[in-house]
């Protein structure tokens, strides 16, 4: 099913590989492209994609492309975004639905040059010079991205277009909010210790009389403080960073669903 739509959208030369993905999946590969399908159940996450990108090692003329069928973690989707992976989902009836730009992108192409009388599975031929060639410029080797229709992203993908925004998982807000909940630990046991003195002095001279060490209660308030403090300080900084970078420390953006485009983009494949 994958080898078949990428010999349709620019890479006549795709072939499946069985049993050579590391989830047991299927691997496509091409002169020109490398591509995993994930078949387990879960959305794809970015380790997914890090092993892909890892598979094609010092071949970065290679193109990355990803098939699955529930979908793609927000990680996964930014870190195909950095790295111009394209990324594909599919349905029983192997119908694909582009899960980013990308992808989004090798779609209106292939649906524009349909469009035009064109087939994407067909390569382009090299186009000829206008004017007189050179000798040295004759003798030159062909160029081995000139028998294609499309080189592939070029560049980093453009921003995506976003429709609003969602709560992130109470694990994902523990970790990005872990220099708040670090703080209010810390101010939590200062107020303990506060509230608590006289008992706490009492035990601090029965752990003396025992052990003949000695604990300060009033230097454990001040150590308690500071690293409340100080932590919710580095919270504020951080907070700050990243309304400065259009992100929210307790929500992600969700990205807006073109059906009908995409509606039309298959059936102009089929």
């Amino acid at each position: 099913m994958a080898a078949h739509h990428m010999r349709q959208l620019g890479h006549p030369d795709a072939s499946a590989n069985p049993g050579r993905g590391a989830d047991g999946g299927l691997d496509v590969t091409a002169r020109h492209a490398l591509a995993q399908v994930k078949f387990r159940g879960g959305r794809a996450g970015r380790p997914d994609l890090q092993r892909l990108y890892g598979a094609r090692a010092d071949r970065t003329d290679l193109e990355l492309w990803f098939f699955t069928g529930p979908g793609y973690s927000d990680e996964a989707v930014e870190y195909a975004d950095r790295h111009a992976m394209v990324l594909f989902t599919f349905d029983l009836a192997g119908a694909l639905t582009p899960a980013n730009h990308a992808a989004a992108e090798v779609l209106d192409r292939a649906t524009a040059l349909l469009a035009s009388g064109g087939s994407p599975d067909r390569p382009r031929p090299a186009p000829r010079p206008h004017g007189p060639v050179d000798d040295l410029d004759s003798r030159r080797e062909p160029d081995d991205r000139s028998d294609r229709w499309w080189d592939g992203p070029q560049h980093a993908a453009p921003e995506p277009e976003y429709a609003g925004w969602h709560w992130v998982s109470p694990g994902r807000a523990v970790r990005r909010n872990a220099l708040l909940v670090v703080g209010l630990l810390a101010g939590a046991a200062a107020w303990l210790v506060g509230a608590y003195r006289d008992r706490l002095h009492a035990l601090a001279a029965d752990v003396a009389d025992l052990t003949g060490r000695t604990v300060d209660v009033g230097e454990l308030f001040v150590w308690c403080s500071g690293v409340a403090l100080g932590a919710v300080v580095l919270y504020v900084v951080q907070v700050a960073v990243m309304f400065r970078l259009g992100k929210h420390p307790l929500k992600v953006p969700v990205r807006a669903r073109r059906r009908g485009r995409t509606r039309r983009r298959q059936a102009a494949l089929r």
